[in-house]
């Protein structure tokens, strides 16, 4: 941790170089401390064309604040504090597809371009059932019930889910459940490695859940 407590004493020293969002993005989750600092040196910087080598049928975990895309400009800040719904819908889109080439960044240009972005809110529920068909997938909402959730995560078809106030966000939060290794759900998070390396109880990420949607593919891409 003493290794943090001087990454952050730097970044409270250069405070002015910072949105007030990366430094709310910081104050939440410390995991993203290396992303802040370097922001003013790669803000700039061009977003990666490709995710990297994936597998069809395996979801993916990617990162809102990995430097290949965190720094690109989404709704009213960068994707690496506001763009959880298009990292999250990346992870399925490469899963579900094996297309390597449709990244985070894209998905956010999309959005933004095409009013799935709301300024002050989010990411637009509408991206997980309409956006989502541009890129070869399809979702439809799901009903809160702990055996549908299960019965859709063993055939194979991921789930995103918006998520209220709790253990995953302070305002509001997408995350993707990707599947169920002894009676527990496996989620990934696309704001924290750390969340997203353990099982989670559905008893306690159920009364998190504001909405949910189950994710298939409409035609079959490259393997990335």
């Amino acid at each position: 941790m003493a290794g943090n407590d001087d990454k952050v004493k730097k970044l409270l020293e250069q405070m002015d170089q910072y949105p007030e969002g990366i430094l709310e993005m910081v104050a939440n989750n410390l995991e993203t401390i290396d992303f802040a600092l370097d922001y003013p040196e790669k803000k700039n910087m061009a977003p990666a064309d490709t995710i990297g080598e994936i597998e069809r049928g395996e979801i993916p975990e990617l990162l809102q604040w990995d430097e290949r895309w965190g720094y690109s400009s989404y709704g009213d800040g960068v994707l690496g504090y506001t763009g959880c719904g298009p990292t999250a819908l990346c992870m399925v889109i490469a899963g579900l597809t094996g297309d390597s080439s449709v990244t985070p960044s894209q998905i956010a240009r999309f959005a933004d371009e095409n009013g799935y972005y709301a300024e002050g809110q989010g990411t637009c529920w509408s991206l997980m059932t309409e956006g989502c068909k541009n890129f070869g997938v399809q979702g439809r909402e799901l009903g809160l019930d702990k055996n549908l959730i299960y019965a859709e995560l063993e055939a194979g078809n991921p789930i995103i889910c918006s998520m209220k106030p709790g253990d995953f966000t302070t305002k509001g939060h997408f995350i993707v459940l990707t599947g169920v290794v002894d009676g527990k759900i496996q989620i990934n998070d696309p704001n924290s490695m750390e969340r997203s390396s353990r099982l989670w109880d559905y008893g306690t990420i159920e009364y998190q859940i504001n909405n949910l949607w189950t994710f298939s593919a409409i035609w079959g891409g490259m393997s990335g």
